[in-house]
């Protein structure tokens, strides 16, 4: 089946308060899988304040082509949401593990009173 060669599709993703420095990080991290797109398809990463804004746009030219893209929204996704993921549970064992481990007001970390 062909499709009109000048169709395209857009597809934005947006991942609101992110912060800064972890929009770029994830930016970076995808960036590279983002090189091996087809060259009927373009991946856009970029960080707009504390967002991260992924755009994937392609030219359809062939019906196949919109699986294709739906394909590589798909993986996008489940890359974020495992990145993101792995990131809340570091960050959450980091937490714990500071509260524990020298954090205010855990057990065996009061200050030594020496009496004479």
């Amino acid at each position: 089946m062909a499709v009109n060669s000048e169709l395209s599709i857009r597809v934005s993703l947006r991942i609101h308060s992110v912060g800064c420095s972890l929009a770029e990080a994830i930016a970076a991290a995808i960036r590279p899988d983002n090189k091996t797109a087809p060259p009927w398809m373009n991946i856009v990463e970029r960080v707009e304040g504390d967002d991260l804004v992924i755009e994937v746009t392609a030219r359809v030219g062939e019906a196949k082509r919109i699986g294709s893209i739906r394909n590589t929204v798909d993986e996008i996704l489940e890359y974020l949401y495992s990145l993101l993921r792995s990131i809340e549970e570091t960050t959450k064992t980091l937490k714990q593990s500071g509260d524990t481990h020298g954090g205010t007001g855990a057990v065996g970390n009061e200050p030594q009173t020496r009496r004479d």
